[in-house]
């Protein structure tokens, strides 16, 4: 199951889609206002967990 954060570029309307496999056309549709125009938001693996990097790593 995969997850995917997208963003509606008509209304600003930020949704998750939980998907088997790969997003397809059909999961890219606002629920606030059904537009078709949205965009994938990438964010952190790693921030998404609440990770951190060790302490003196350089990358905290």
């Amino acid at each position: 199951m995969a997850t995917y954060d997208l963003v509606c570029n008509e209304c600003g309307h930020e949704f998750e889609v939980f998907v088997q496999g790969f997003l397809e056309d059909k999961d890219r549709v606002c629920p606030k206002c059904d537009a078709t125009d949205v965009r994938q938001k990438f964010s952190s693996f790693l921030r998404n967990l609440g990770c951190s990097a060790p302490a003196g790593s350089g990358f905290g």
